[in-house]
């Protein structure tokens, strides 16, 4: 199994243990991750709810505070003209000065200006949100959607899982251990327990009498004389060194070997994995 990143590591099996499919291997403390999580979680809450702000539109209260505010433009507009008219008879009069006329004449236009702007507020609260606007909202919440399934995804890869049933041969990490990437190294070793294979060097000398599904004898100890007995499951398709030594000095290492892939018909007792024997190609 591959290294995660992470800090101390908790290992909840030993060596010899038999595990299945999905059970608990090594839980890796992630805190990091768990934080961009939250992070994730908030920024979508936010997200929706500005979407659902735009889908509901203005509130009825709104509305009112709008015809509100444009009613209160309207009476200083015509306050100011009634103004800026009383300030033009008295200036015909020479009653008033110049500039007493120029700032009743301003106060009309900023009165006017503010009461466009009021109206233009009323309509666009009257209007509602635009597609776009829905579009945008709506991308952006999908976004931090995603944001969160790619967070909770580097976060279950903090609880590393035995991808098959079988039995723990290597356990490589110890509790509160660190790991990291920047130091690869596997965390356990697993292997399947469901049948057993044999993996044998055929001399190329003997490869022509090596067919798919011959018959085979597997010697475990000489002295024994129960074998085990199997099939030929694969044959590799190019030849390769040798890769199987064994003591005695006349065997060469250097002979060119196929490699070939048993299959035992039964299942062996308190056989350890790993272990030398012999196999024997029936006719």
């Amino acid at each position: 199994l591959p290294e995660k990143d992470g800090h101390d590591a908790a290992v909840t099996v030993r060596q010899g243990d038999l595990v299945s499919a999905g059970d608990l291997l090594v839980r890796i403390a992630c805190h990091d991750i768990k934080a961009q999580l939250a992070a994730r979680v908030a920024e979508h809450d936010a997200a929706e709810a500005f979407h659902r702000k735009l889908v509901n539109g203005a509130r009825p209260e709104d509305i009112d505070i709008a015809q509100a505010e444009l009613k209160l433009a309207e009476a200083r507009l015509s306050e100011a003209q009634t103004r800026v008219i009383r300030s033009s008879a008295l200036f015909e009069r020479s009653e008033v000065s110049q500039a007493t006329r120029d700032v009743d004449e301003r106060d009309v236009r900023v009165a006017a200006a503010q009461l466009d702007a009021a109206r233009l507020r009323l309509r666009l609260l009257k209007a509602g949100t635009r597609e776009e606007e829905l579009a945008e909202a709506n991308a952006k919440m999908l976004a931090a959607r995603h944001q969160i399934q790619v967070a909770k995804s580097e976060l279950s890869k903090c609880d590393v899982k035995s991808p098959v049933a079988g039995i723990v041969l290597r356990k490589h990490v110890s509790e509160g251990e660190l790991v990291s990437l920047f130091y690869p190294k596997p965390l356990v070793t697993i292997s399947e327990i469901r049948k057993y294979r044999v993996r044998a060097e055929v001399d190329e000398h003997d490869v022509p009498r090596v067919r798919q599904g011959q018959h085979v004898e597997i010697v475990v100890n000489a002295s024994d004389r129960n074998r085990l007995r199997g099939r030929v499951a694969s044959i590799a398709p190019v030849m390769g060194r040798r890769q199987i030594l064994t003591s005695d000095p006349a065997d060469k290492s250097d002979r060119d070997v196929m490699e070939v892939i048993v299959d035992l018909e039964n299942k062996p007792e308190h056989l350890p994995i790993g272990l030398r024997v012999s196999v024997i190609f029936l006719e």
